[in-house]
């Protein structure tokens, strides 16, 4: 949650990179400084300095004159964004298996439950969403915020591909029973058993990813 003294552009940005993931700006998108003015309903100055912060993010592309590009994402992005996670989260996983607390359990059951309900209907964009929210909580017992925001803020273009593309015909399958497994072993205190699972769990959805890339559409 952020403070209520939060400067304008940190909440911009933050409100662009959930609209990108959310499909507002799909990917290739070109939006001009006076679209996001009057989407967001904010003067010129925050708007470019929310757009200069998420271009070094690499979550858009400023041009000369042009406004922003919402970049496309091709197979060595995801894997290189999945390389990233992995490593991360294994990291991640092994201090919440330490750390977590009976209220974190229950937290963290919560929003895996919440994922479940989702997961078996047919609006992508909030079984992603669930997704991603089961995963900030689970990662924010590990205490490791600057860690947790680079896994946000490289998440947006990675989560408006999924969206478009949706999943495998046995990936919402998969995803349900790492997540039950991730958090089974946090429940043991076996971290070294969360770390090989959150792993796994990255790597399987970067496969799956790039099968539905190269899949015809």
């Amino acid at each position: 949650m952020q403070r209520i003294n939060t400067p304008t552009y940190v909440r911009l940005r933050e409100q662009i990179r959930a609209d990108i993931a959310a499909g507002v700006w799909p990917l290739g998108a070109h939006i001009t400084l006076a679209q996001m003015v009057d989407r967001y309903e904010v003067s010129l100055n925050p708007v470019r300095e929310a757009l200069l912060h998420l271009q070094g993010e690499g979550i858009i592309d400023m041009q000369m004159h042009r406004g922003a590009v919402i970049p496309t994402v091709d197979a060595t992005y995801i894997a290189n964004i999945y390389d990233m996670r992995g490593a991360i989260e294994q990291m991640l996983a092994a201090k919440v298996a330490t750390l977590a607390t009976p209220e974190d359990l229950q937290a963290i059951d919560a929003a895996r439950l919440r994922h479940e309900e989702l997961v078996t209907g047919t609006d992508i964009g909030a079984c992603v969403a669930a997704n991603r929210e089961f995963h900030r909580v689970f990662n924010g017992v590990a205490g490791n915020q600057p860690a947790v925001d680079v896994l946000g803020s490289r998440s947006s273009l990675v989560d408006a591909l999924r969206r478009s593309l949706g999943y495998g015909a046995q990936r919402k399958d998969a995803v349900i029973a790492q997540h039950r497994k991730l958090v089974a072993a946090v429940r043991k205190g076996d971290a070294a058993l969360a770390a090989k699972v959150a792993l796994e769990h990255a790597e399987s959805a970067r496969d799956d990813l790039l099968r539905m890339i190269d899949k015809p559409h």
